[in-house]
């Protein structure tokens, strides 16, 4: 299983985004700071607008902010914001029918579910401020040294 680059942009747009909390952001400021074109940015943006995760002003002063806390955002709602529900198998796919010719419980499909269970929870805990935050309580930025988180 392979998390899409779009996924771990998102991540980072939401991190810039805590980040820098007290003004707006507009698209060409914050794909230059992320480091992805305009057009990937607007794409990834829209993804998260529609999930609640990133809120756009419209209009001359307009741009980005997060659309909630960043306490309130978890890696895994930005995961299914951009990829959709979480599927490591295609055993646990809603629609399969198992072509195994065995009856009584599978463990290989437990197993699966076990493991996928086990990264949806891990990602759900580790929120956007707590990803930003380093050991030293300090936030990560971009291009511009440590900040202090606040």
């Amino acid at each position: 299983m392979r998390i899409q680059i779009s996924t771990d942009y998102a991540i980072r747009i939401l991190q810039y985004l805590y980040m820098h909390r007290k003004t707006l952001h507009t698209a060409m400021e914050v794909s230059q700071a992320v480091g992805i074109t305009y057009p990937f940015f607007i794409k990834i943006a829209n993804q998260l607008k529609k999930s609640g995760l990133l809120h756009a002003v419209q209009g001359r002063s307009g741009g980005y902010q997060l659309g909630r806390p960043a306490e309130q955002i978890s890696v895994y709602d930005v995961f299914l914001a951009v990829e959709g529900e979480m599927c490591i198998s295609r055993c646990l796919q809603a629609d399969h029918a198992c072509d195994r010719s065995v009856l009584g419980p599978c463990h290989v499909r437990s197993f699966f579910s076990g493991v996928q269970e086990s990264l949806a929870a891990q990602m759900a805990q580790q929120n956007i401020a707590d990803l930003t935050r380093g050991a030293c309580g300090k936030v990560r930025s971009y291009g511009q040294g440590d900040v202090s988180a606040s």
